[in-house]
């Protein structure tokens, strides 16, 4: 709503209107507590009326606020709508025209003769438009302080999305300030008017994005923005690039009588390069070009390359003074001339040079080794890829997980902290594009994702693809492994797969790496075991695949040789890329490597600079785990089983046998059989199976799989005779949590897009019926059921932190009573029904409870702490113990060192200038 002069805004009082635009009206006014001018931008009357909307607008000022830049105006706060006052911003007060206003003067409206201005111009007729190129002396100065402003803000991640001539201003001594930084993003104001699409200056809105449309002002918006995708820091450099040409130029890069008109020149029309003034230095013709590139990917990534640029085009040089002056009219002879004679001379310089480095030239510089860690509380995964390094070799990615799962991290060599990639939560293997400019990843083996690394969500490329490792080839299409399925190819940008190869009989195919040239790719074959795994290559041009060697995890390394892993350790062998063979006898290079027994997943990787990375043992084999009963006294008694990365062991109702979700290999269920002490592997799947429930009888035990359309649920004999049964088959995300005691039913967990996640109960009849149990929008999981059949105890955030409930079963409608009292999780009944046990942050309690005559439970007490696993992956995940028969021990996961894998230590050890050590160790023939 419009300010008149002497409105109050809390401690600002307005003095005079300043102008208006698509975000907003702005106005002068006086801050009384500090005693300063301000500005202050009202936003539009449809934001206090959305909650929503402000609410994300609060949040986004609050990250522009952060930006400290002497060419940003800066935001000093946000006064809340009240009654009858609309929300505004508080902003610095910028004297000055604006870059629009300069553009749009007369020449002597600057000071500058119109002769002076066509002489600026290199010559030609004066233009019949209304606006005036500025002088490259004086433009080159205000184009330098807006880069400088634009690469302040990308640093901290915020993007303009709006930059152009009325959003820059220009002091009396000269000092740009950029306005308006981020509020493209953080307004977002409706479009409703219509008409406005008719003026080509209009600033796109938010329900423009609904229509294919994303936020600018049509003619300097980048060609992405213009299609309505997702932009990063290069929109903003192109528009800087149309800023910089109005500016040399005097006339808009891209227009038309509307909008329509503008977006087309925007995406199609060719550049007028001959506008430019004769002067104008090639490095600034150059950078124009570069930021002005169609295609974002060949555009210049980085703004702070445009300030170099302007630096070394505004120093003043008696070269470029030369190169201006006009050429004497006479020729003297060859061998006079200048540069003939200074051919001569460099001539002299570089041959007696050659010959002095060629003497004197330093030794390669040796390796040097260091380590990183992980962020506090970090910990690796136990299978996938865990780390790669950016194009240029001096960035590491990699993943590590905490509770809550997995994301891939950056952290730079020249830096001390890490910081987690945005969109890759879940993940827990990468691969980077040959440009460096995307991240492939998969979360859980399932899905293949990308992401940009300079900013945007996550792309999916493939959603029910299984990956056992990918590779990006330079013809920009991925390879990657589904284990039994072989291997397969997509495209970058996303499509139909193909398959390549087809893995034969009792083989997996796993972990692609595409060479250099594209024409081929070598794989890992697993057969089992490290003692029968071999590096294969395959041809993409005759479809021929050839062993090569026993091992794991190939890589091809510019040095000419293939790496691969083996038992903790690194071999390397000479290899032609070419003939795809190996022409020299495998030895070991590296020593002391995380390589997965389970799996040959050997944790390495290089740069085309020789620069090592790679993953110690040290804080991986601590993450797995041990199996081990704990009574109520806190003793212990260790079982026999092998130490792995167990997650949801499931006791038998007879006490006799263990099902266990083994997380380090290809996530499979696995059997302990308690009497015999021998470990026998349940399903066989490379799509991943996990979350084991025995039935009533003992006779099956249910799981979730992936072998379907999505994550479902189904059940096998638990002796492993008979097949895999499907028992519900949707492409919801389901999990099972417990069996009725009557054997009739299966309570199980369903991820929804509706309602976040719920419990629902299967019926193990003919019909196999499925009905829903406790929907609400809440998330409740973990659901059990009592011994006796008539209740059901489960978690649920409807008080907004985890705890856990009971109600009755199956009519749940009837009550509810809450059982824990500071928070709750993965609750069971104990043998006799009249315990409750639940996982707190203090440890494993107990509450008795009274069901004689309805529902009482007691005070909860702790019964177990220690160093136990009951909350690995966070509260996202199930119940992480179990109780024997008699009630009198709990069956529990313990990390293999004795302490908790949550803080189990880890880190990366990296080794600059390796390849010499290498080509040391191994000469190529």
């Amino acid at each position: 709503m419009p300010l008149s002069p002497g409105t109050k805004l809390g401690v600002y009082e307005v003095t005079a209107k300043i102008g208006a635009g698509g975000m907003g009206e702005v106005y002068r006014a006086h801050d009384t507590s500090l005693d300063r001018d301000v500005a202050i931008k009202v936003l539009p009357d449809a934001f206090a009326n959305d909650p929503e909307r402000l609410a994300r607008f609060q949040r986004e000022a609050k990250v522009l606020a952060s930006l400290n830049h002497p060419n940003i105006a800066a935001i000093y706060g946000l006064e809340k709508s009240k009654a009858g006052e609309p929300p505004a911003l508080i902003l610095e007060l910028v004297e000055g025209p604006t870059l629009a206003e300069l553009i749009g003067q007369a020449p002597a409206a600057r000071g500058t003769s119109e002769a002076e201005e066509r002489a600026a111009r290199g010559g030609g007729a004066p233009r019949a438009v209304k606006n005036a190129a500025i002088p490259l002396e004086e433009a080159l100065p205000i184009a330098r302080q807006i880069a400088e402003a634009l690469e302040a803000a990308h640093e901290q991640g915020i993007i303009h999305r709006d930059l152009k001539p009325a959003n820059v201003k220009v002091k009396a001594d000269g000092t740009v300030k950029v306005l308006d930084f981020g509020l493209a993003k953080a307004l977002q104001p409706d479009l409703s008017d219509l008409d406005a699409a008719k003026s080509p200056t209009m600033t796109m809105t938010a329900a423009a994005t609904k229509l294919g449309v994303i936020m600018g002002t049509a003619a300097y918006m980048s060609p992405e923005q213009a299609k309505g995708r997702q932009v990063d820091k290069r929109a903003d450099i192109w528009a800087f690039g149309v800023v910089l040409y109005e500016m040399l130029t005097g006339r808009q890069a891209f227009g038309g009588t509307d909008i329509s008109e503008t977006l087309a020149a925007v995406l199609r029309q060719e550049m007028d390069w001959t506008e430019l003034p004769a002067d104008t230095p090639h490095s600034i013709r150059r950078l124009l070009r570069r930021c002005l590139e169609r295609d974002h990917r060949r555009r210049l990534p980085e703004i702070g390359t445009a300030r170099l640029e302007i630096d070394e085009a505004d120093a003043p040089s008696e070269a470029r003074a030369a190169t201006a002056a006009p050429a004497p009219s006479s020729q003297p002879a060859l061998w006079q001339r200048p540069a003939v004679v200074l051919a001569m001379v460099l001539g002299g310089i570089v041959v007696t040079g050659l010959a002095v480095w060629t003497s004197v030239r330093p030794s390669p510089s040796p390796p040097t080794r260091f380590a990183i860690p992980l962020p506090p509380d970090g910990r690796f995964p136990v299978n996938g890829r865990w780390i790669d390094w950016s194009a240029d070799g001096r960035t590491l990615v990699f993943v590590a997980e905490a509770d809550g799962g997995g994301m891939a991290y950056r952290r730079p060599l020249d830096q001390l902290v890490a910081t987690p990639i945005p969109g890759t939560e879940g993940t827990n293997q990468i691969f980077r594009s040959p440009d460096g400019e995307w991240l492939g990843f998969s979360s859980g083996g399932t899905g293949l994702q990308k992401v940009s690394l300079t900013g945007g969500p996550p792309v999916t490329l493939c959603e029910e693809c299984l990956v056992r490792g990918a590779s990006w080839g330079p013809d920009d299409r991925i390879v990657f492994a589904q284990g039994e399925r072989g291997l397969w190819r997509i495209p970058a940008a996303g499509g139909e797969p193909e398959q390549l190869a087809t893995a034969g009989p009792d083989e997996q195919y796993y972990r692609p790496s595409v060479l250099p040239d594209g024409r081929a790719v070598l794989f890992q074959i697993w057969r089992g075991s490290m003692e029968t795994s071999q590096v294969a290559v395959l041809s993409l041009e005759s479809g021929e695949t050839q062993t090569l060697v026993g091992g794991t995890t190939p890589r091809y390394a510019p040095t000419g040789h293939l790496l691969f892993g083996r038992t903790q350790s690194v071999w390397a062998a000479p290899f032609d890329p070419v003939r795809l063979e190996l022409t020299g006898t495998p030895v070991p290079v590296l020593e002391n490597v995380y390589v997965n027994a389970l799996s040959g997943a050997a944790q390495y990787t290089f740069t085309s600079d020789g620069s090592l990375g790679y993953i110690p043992p040290v804080g991986v084999g601590s993450s797995l785990s041990s199996l081990v009963w704990v009574d109520r006294d806190g003793n212990e008694e260790a079982l026999a089983a092998p130490p792995r990365r167990y997650v949801y062991p499931r006791v038998s109702p007879d006490g006799t046998r263990v099902a266990l979700d083994a997380r380090d290999g290809e996530n499979d269920i696995w059997i302990w059989d308690l009497a015999r002490e021998t470990l026998t592997r349940l399903t066989f799947a490379a799509a991943g199976d996990r979350d084991p429930v025995w039935t009533s009888d003992g006779q099956r035990v249910a799981f979730s799989s992936n072998r379907g359309q999505g994550p479902n649920i189904y059940w096998r004999a638990a002796d492993g005779t008979g097949t895999v049964e499907a028992l519900v088959e949707d492409t919801s995300f389901q999990w099972p949590s417990a069996a009725s005691p009557d054997g009739r039913h299966l309570v199980f967990a369903e991820r929804s897009t509706d309602s976040g996640i719920d419990l629902h109960v299967l019926t193990l009849d003919d019909e196999r019926r499925v009905d829903p149990l406790i929907v609400t929008e809440f998330d409740e999981r973990n659901g059990e059921i009592s011994p006796d059949g008539r209740w059901l105890a489960y978690q649920s955030d409807a008080s907004g932190r985890p705890e856990v409930y009971v109600q009755p079963f199956p009519d749940v409608e009837t009550g509810r009573w809450q059982v824990s009292t500071r928070g709750g999780t993965r609750p069971l009944w104990g043998p006799d029904g009249r315990e409750l046990f639940y996982v707190s942050a203090a440890g494993l309690m107990q509450v008795a409870v009274e069901t004689s005559a309805g529902f009482v439970p007691g005070t909860p007490t702790l019964i177990v702490d220690g160093p136990y696993q009951l909350r690995p992956g966070g509260r996202d995940t199930g119940r992480s113990y179990d109780i024997a028969p008699d009630g009198q021990r709990f069956l529990m996961t313990k990390s293999g060192d004795g302490t908790n894998a949550d803080a189990a230590p880890a880190e990366i050890v990296v080794v600059e200038n390796w390849f010499e050590e290498l080509k040391a160790r191994v000469p190529i023939p």
